[in-house]
Formats: C-alpha cells, structure tokens, sequence
C-alpha cells in the first residue's frame, strides 16, 4: 500500500489542518493549575470524531482526565494490527511576559533559520506532535482508506510526571491492548535528521535534608566545634562517586543491561560532534565516568545529578553564618533493566551509613519513572524505521533510548507491546520556555510519517 494519495491529501488541506490545530494551541490546559482542562478535553474529543476516529471517552484519574479514542480499519479491523499512539494535551505554565507573541494565540513567523514555524505554548510540546497523528487518520480515511486499527491515548498529566498514566493503563489494557506503542514526542537531531528511539532512560528523584543547630549561628563564636550542615551535604556527595566519576553507592550498577554488539554498531552510526557540543555549553571538556564515549555515558549508563544545592546566605554581599539547614535536591537517569524503588533503597542505605550521627539527615522519595527499551533486533525496527525515511524523506538516526525520560515502560510492562520513540519537533523547540515553537516541516514530515507508519505495518502484517 502507498500514501501517495495521503501525501497529496495532507498538501491541499494543509491550512485546514492548521486552522485546527490552532484551535488546540489557543486552548489553554495547565494540568499544574488546571486551567482549561476540561474545554481542552472536550475539544479533543470533538477533533477526534471529526478527524476520523470511531468512539472517544473521557476516563476520570485521581488527577486530569484521560482520552482513549478508537479508530477501527476501514477493512477487516478485526484481523488487523492495532497500533497505539501516546500523548498529552496538558502543557507547562507560561510567564505571557517572557514571550513574542502571546502563548495562547498561535502565530507563524520565520525561525532563526529563516524557515516558518508555529509559536505557541504546547506547539512542540505535545499538542502538535499527536495532532500530526489525527491529520495522517483523516487522510488515509479520505484517500485509501485506514489500512489498521488505531487507538490515541492522551493523558492530561505529563507535565507533572504522568502520577495516575499507570493505573489508567493497567485499568483500561484491554481497550489499549496494541502490537506497538508509538510515542511522537521530544525533537529531532540537531542535524535535522529524525530519531527513532527504542525506549527511554527512567529516573528517580530524591531529596537530602540536612539539620544541624537549631538556628543560624554567628560564624566565628560557633564555628569549628558546631557541625555544619552544609559541610555534611558536600561530605555525603563526595562519598557518592569515586575519582572516576563512578557511582560508589552499593550495588548502584548491579542490574545495569549489558552493551551488546548491535548496540556498539548502533553506538558507531550515530552522528557527534564533541567539539561542537563544547563549543555550544562553553566547557573544556566531558565529565569522567562508566562509558567509553559521550553518547554511551549518555544512553546505556545510570547517572547521579545534583539538581539543586541549597544552604545559608546566598544574598548580596556577606553574612558570615554557620547555617542551621542544608538540602539537596538530585536526579538519577536510570537504563533498562534497573528498578527506581531498588535504587532508592540503595541510596538510602548509602546515606544512612555515612551520615554523621551529629546531624539529622532525612532523605526523601519525590518521584520514579521506570526505564524502558525495546531490542533493537525486534522486528518493529525495519518497518518503523522505513516509516520515518518515507516521512522525512531522510534517513532516520536509530538509538536504543531518549537520554531524558518518557512514561514508556507503562505500556511495555501492561500492556506486553513493544514501544518506540519518534520525535516530530525540531531540534530547538523550547519546549517548557517562553516561544515554544514546531517548525511546519516537522509538523508536516510528522503527519507524513504516520501515514506511512500504518501503510507499512499493515502492509507487512507484523502482529504479536
């Protein structure tokens, strides 16, 4: 089956798509707020029913709702794949200060390589990357008619780390059940080049409160005998990590997935320009650790990041204190095959056993999201890979994960379907900052790639 018919579809309706999704963009839907989530929802669910989906539903969580949509194979949907795309209709916070042009009023104008783009809040960030989906249904559905069955969950929480995503897959898995998980989200290379991404590195965050005196204390009559909280911080951080830039924490690497040969030849394919990275953050080099080369520490290792370090005055000029608190806020990227609760645990035991009986040192759990990754020898890799060349006209850059984290590993564990990672944005998005934007040919190759995406898998019947 071509998309031929599709393409040419997509070219001449290009600005009522548009229209539409301006309509979304102008719709706020702050899940941190709530602000215009339920017009958000509502207007999802009517672009769904009139972009050619079959049933819709709202599903209520402990927190902003949820959308499942059906859209079934114009012919014989009951031998066809299903596949299920992911999204969010939820967007970040804006400061209407910071911005050009007004986040919630979609403007097209040139982006700093002279070529047209969408400014709006959730532009790149999802609203326009899952629309792109919507647009591919429509077309098929006008042309040569829905070759597979497709089911679009949005979820209305992504931005404060999908909470209820799990309970709303395990709920609902048999009206999500899908042969693969496709999530378009994230930017392309900076090259211009897509991704395809085989999964995505998990995380755990945790936070460190240290409590010494009772309250701040004149640095020169207590300094020296009274224990510095702050000092303490530096001290647990320092036990961390090695002068290798290991993590020394106790088992910290034990479940770590071991780097195979498809993942090397992987590894060797993917485009780096180490000098141009340096050059661009303005360092004299990468920081040391597990991982022959940038993109392995990246991709196929664990890190320890300290987020934030807060302690005593910070203000103009000089207080000379010895500060009764200090905390530490850090993330931990987590690969396949580890587990954030497990890591936890190690993290706390680190602390408590080298901790100093003088402090009170509390050490807290904010959030997890388990890793995920999908063989690269699965056999969704040709067709998803060919997909993403027919849509961008461009060949595709595989990695076996995103360096960041996505909520992947709900479907891959619930639902027992392979997920894979396209991003529609380009590189420079700004996602989450003031002029978020989505370049039209990003939106337009996005659209093209699932056309094709559904042609290809229902053409070469790949199923469970």
């Amino acid at each position: 089956m071509t998309t031929d018919a599709a393409t040419d579809y997509v070219r001449d309706h290009r600005d009522d798509f548009l229209d539409d999704l301006f309509e979304l963009l102008e719709q706020p839907s702050i899940s941190t707020t709530g602000e215009g989530v339920g017009e958000c929802t509502d207007l999802a669910e009517r672009l769904c029913e009139t972009y050619g989906f079959d049933s819709t539903q709202t599903v209520e969580t402990d927190g902003q709702p949820a959308i499942i949509a059906h859209a079934d194979a114009d012919e014989g949907a009951d031998e066809k794949p299903t596949i299920l795309l992911y999204g969010h209709y939820d967007v970040q916070p804006v400061d209407p200060d910071e911005w050009t042009t007004p986040p919630f009023e979609p403007t097209i104008r040139p982006g700093p390589d002279g070529r047209d783009r969408i400014y709006a809040r959730g532009a790149g960030d999802n609203k326009g990357q899952w629309f792109a989906h919507l647009c591919a249904v429509r077309a098929l559905r006008e042309t040569t008619g829905l070759p597979m069955n497709v089911t679009l969950l949005l979820e209305g929480e992504e931005e404060n780390g999908s909470p209820n995503l799990e309970a709303v897959v395990s709920e609902h898995a048999d009206e999500l059940a899908a042969d693969l998980a496709y999530v378009a989200d994230g930017p392309i290379d900076a090259s211009g080049r897509p991704h395809v991404l085989m999964g995505a590195r998990g995380m755990l965050y945790v936070q460190l409160d240290v409590t010494g005196p009772n309250r701040d204390l004149h640095s020169g009559n207590f300094g020296g005998p009274v224990p510095n909280p702050a000092w303490e911080c530096v001290r647990l951080l320092s036990s961390m990590k090695d002068e290798s830039g290991r993590v020394t924490i106790e088992g910290f690497y034990d479940d770590v997935r071991p780097i195979t040969d498809l993942d090397r030849e992987a590894l060797e394919a993917m485009p780096f320009d180490a000098d141009a990275v340096m050059d661009e953050l303005e360092i004299g080099g990468f920081a040391d650790g597990p991982g022959d080369s940038y993109l392995e520490k990246l991709l196929y290792y664990p890190t320890l990041n300290v987020a934030g370090f807060t302690s005593g005055y910070g203000g103009e000029g000089t207080k000379t204190i010895l500060p009764s608190k200090a905390q530490v806020k850090m993330d931990m990227r987590l690969v396949a095959d580890q587990d954030p609760d497990d890591i936890f645990e190690k993290f706390r035991d680190h602390v408590e056993t080298h901790a100093s009986d003088a402090l009170s040192v509390e050490v807290t759990k904010h959030g997890t999201m388990d890793p995920q990754r999908t063989p690269l020898d699965h056999p969704v890799r040709e067709p998803v890979l060919a997909a993403v060349a027919d849509g961008w006209d461009d060949d595709p850059i595989l990695k076996p994960t995103l360096g960041g984290s996505l909520p992947t590993a709900v479907f891959a564990d619930h639902l027992d379907a392979p997920v894979v990672v396209v991003p529609y944005a380009n590189s420079d998005e700004d996602n989450h900052s003031p002029d978020e934007n989505l370049a039209l040919w990003c939106f337009e190759s996005g659209v093209r790639t699932t056309a094709a995406l559904l042609a290809r898998l229902a053409d070469e019947e790949y199923g469970r």
